[in-house]
């Protein structure tokens, strides 16, 4: 993670600078976001202290917030706070949107075949494919928040190693993870 805390009009302590470092390794493990980027700079105007914060994420989520106190540690830590609150806002509106556009799904959108038997005739049961064109871009602990009792299963791009895998809801209620391995073939 490359970090910088710098000061205007002011000098920045080695104890807020550790704190403030700190304090955003365990933002990202909280969410299970890999910071790639934060940048704090804080002015000082008068008696006034000003935080502003930019993290990039390596799921390419952008951040930003600004908060002023009269003190700085009080300043940071509001700053802070708003970034969270952007960060746990972003991950719901995202189980959201997924779940929404797993319900859009129409059957306009499928194949369907009718299933034939051995003698070539048409069977009962018609074959029903989906097509998805993207999947999400999602940690496992992001997809696994995703799952609720309408959506049972969940096919995801891992943001780690990028490829597809798959949570679910077992039948004891408990969650299960599938991690593809592709293996690559040479021809």
């Amino acid at each position: 993670m490359k970090f910088s805390f710098s000061g205007r009009h002011m000098e920045i302590g080695e104890t807020l600078t550790n704190k403030a470092k700190q304090d955003c390794i365990e933002l990202a493990q909280k969410y299970a976001k890999e910071f790639i980027d934060v940048n704090i700079v804080m002015k000082k105007d008068n008696h006034i202290f000003t935080s502003n914060m930019d993290v990039k994420t390596k799921s390419k989520d952008a951040y930003h917030a600004s908060n002023s106190a009269n003190d700085p540690r009080i300043s940071f830590d509001g700053v802070l706070q708003k970034i969270e609150q952007q960060i746990a806002k972003r991950k719901c509106s995202h189980c959201s949107n997924h779940a929404r556009k797993m319900e859009m799904i129409e059957l306009d959108n499928s194949f369907i075949n009718e299933s034939v038997t051995k003698d070539g005739t048409a069977g009962d049961n018609p074959i029903i494919a989906e097509i998805l064109d993207d999947l999400p871009l999602l940690s496992v602990s992001d997809a696994a928040s995703c799952l609720n009792h309408k959506i049972r299963v969940l096919v995801f791009k891992n943001v780690t190693t990028e490829a597809v895998n798959v949570v679910y809801v077992r039948d004891d209620q408990n969650i299960g993870w599938i991690d593809y391995k592709m293996k690559k073939v040479m021809t």
